[in-house]
């Protein structure tokens, strides 16, 4: 959130005025500014808790905003008007006042003319400071209401989106045999394979005699006979 964000939102919601009350404290025209907001890292360290707005010795000084008087008196050998504004707070010096403590004014009314000196600026300058409570904050957001413009963000579709490259699927390892190694395999497959064939064609043989030395009944077998009578 933005300074002026936050001092928008506290404006609102704590009952101080709307950006539509505030003015500038010098003319118009609106004064230049000299010397910038430029606030501390630290709360005791050196910075510019307000801004310097170019001015004329004499020149009448209004106040930014309805309020109430606070302060109105000199300070450090400088007149100094302060105006509580709810929960926000201005300052101006060096002025010498034409208001009194506790006084009610409304935005734009006279506080004081400014002061002769070069105390705080190169020339003669009003030095304008805004806080809320102890935190000082920019009072050119009062009256200069920047509109920041997002960037329309165009969302792609889904035609120009790019695919997602799908990664290289691996590669198959061929391993390498030696000649000797794979001839090693084939002499060993042809041996297995003239063994097969070699007990299937004894078994085969075998099964042959087997069937014909079998006799059907009522068949004599006359070698076989002969045979028996020839053994004594």
């Amino acid at each position: 959130m933005t300074v002026f964000s936050l001092l928008l939102t506290c404006m609102i919601a704590i009952g101080s005025p709307g950006l539509d009350a505030w003015r500038w404290p010098l003319g118009p025209p609106a004064p230049r500014v000299v010397r910038g907001f430029s606030p501390p890292a630290v709360p005791w360290g050196a910075g510019h808790r307000g801004v310097d707005l170019a001015a004329r010795p004499g020149q009448t000084v209004y106040a930014a905003g309805p309020g109430r008087v606070a302060y109105a008196d000199d300070l450090a050998g400088r007149g100094v008007v302060a105006i509580d504004h709810g929960a926000l707070r201005t300052t101006y010096l060096p002025v010498r006042p034409s208001v009194h403590v506790g006084r009610r004014v409304t935005s734009g009314t006279r506080i004081g003319v400014l002061q002769r000196g070069t105390l705080h600026c190169p020339t003669t300058c009003l030095h304008w400071g805004l806080r809320r409570g102890a935190l000082y904050l920019n009072p050119l957001n009062l009256v200069q209401h920047q509109v920041r413009l997002l960037p329309l963000w165009q969302r792609p579709s889904r035609a120009a989106a790019p695919r997602a490259v799908d990664p290289p699927s691996p590669q198959p390892r061929m391993a390498l045999r030696s000649a000797a190694t794979a001839t090693g395999g084939a002499l060993t497959g042809m041996a297995l394979s003239f063994a097969l064939v070699f007990a299937w064609h004894r078994t085969r043989i075998r099964f042959r005699l087997h069937r014909r030395r079998r006799q059907p009944p009522g068949v004599i077998n006359l070698s076989q006979e002969r045979r028996l009578r020839r053994t004594p």
